[in-house]
């Protein structure tokens, strides 16, 4: 079990590729852990090596809480990086981290080789609509509910063993990640900012995402003055749901 001492945290992560290889760095979804990128880390192109880490607050890595902001997230992310030895990377964000991955684009727009976004957050902050603190307490105390609450965010994953184990992983997130982003990602709004960002970019979108996809995806990849390709078939988690489909797009951005 990877792990690595970063200033107060001790990051847990995952690797696959190539040690030598061209790095790519991966950031999971709230709810979330290093293993959502398993799919996709198994289908690597050959020269790349591919590392996944626990954000603060979830999956195995341990350490003190903190404000959850996007911005120290990002801080957190670019640490970590560093500290596993890849200076210059293709990052890959899914859902909340997406955000995090924007802001280190933001923060270290020299390290970034190219930046792709699974089913984006919201660039303008998040609608309010979503701003339920108490729906976020009830799927900590309840495993069954958060399980029920899951499942709509990734329709077409199969319900196997290792979907169980993403839901078992995901409901250990700590109730002070879990609050804390809801202030989170309201106040965070790069907007046109992010036009900023030199990198080459994608934004990848499920046709049947509930939570970010549609309007929200044409409003991120026009800020970034990104690609946009939205998947058929398929909800907020394209990262799970149809693994080679995004394999084969983020391997054509990290070749161009």
């Amino acid at each position: 079990m990877p792990m690595l001492q970063v200033a107060d945290l001790d990051v847990h992560f995952i690797e696959a590729g190539a040690p030598t290889g061209t790095p790519v760095v991966f950031v999971h979804g709230n709810w979330g852990s290093a293993s959502w990128w398993e799919p996709l880390l198994a289908r690597l192109p050959a020269g790349y090596h591919g590392i996944a880490y626990d954000v603060r607050g979830r999956g195995l890595t341990a350490g003190p809480d903190s404000s959850y902001a996007i911005a120290a997230l990002a801080a957190d992310f670019l640490a970590f990086a560093t500290a596993v030895g890849t200076e210059r990377f293709h990052l890959v964000g899914h859902s909340l981290g997406t955000a995090i991955s924007m802001q280190a684009a933001l923060d270290a727009p020299a390290r970034i080789r190219s930046l792709a976004l699974i089913a984006p957050a919201w660039v303008d902050g998040m609608p309010a609509a979503y701003n339920v603190p108490a729906g976020q307490l009830a799927i900590k105390n309840d495993a069954s509910l958060f399980a029920t609450a899951l499942r709509p965010l990734a329709p077409t994953a199969p319900d196997d063993d290792y979907w169980k184990r993403l839901v078992r992983e995901g409901h250990g997130q700590r109730i002070e990640a879990a609050l804390r982003n809801l202030d989170a990602l309201i106040a965070w709004r790069p907007g046109d900012r992010l036009a900023t960002i030199g990198a080459p970019t994608l934004v990848i979108a499920g046709a049947l995402d509930p939570l970010t996809g549609g309007a929200n995806a044409d409003r991120v990849a026009a800020a970034l003055g990104a690609r946009l390709v939205t998947l058929d078939g398929v909800g907020h988690s394209p990262n799970i749901e149809a693994p080679d489909r995004v394999a084969a797009l983020l391997a054509e951005l990290w070749r161009g």
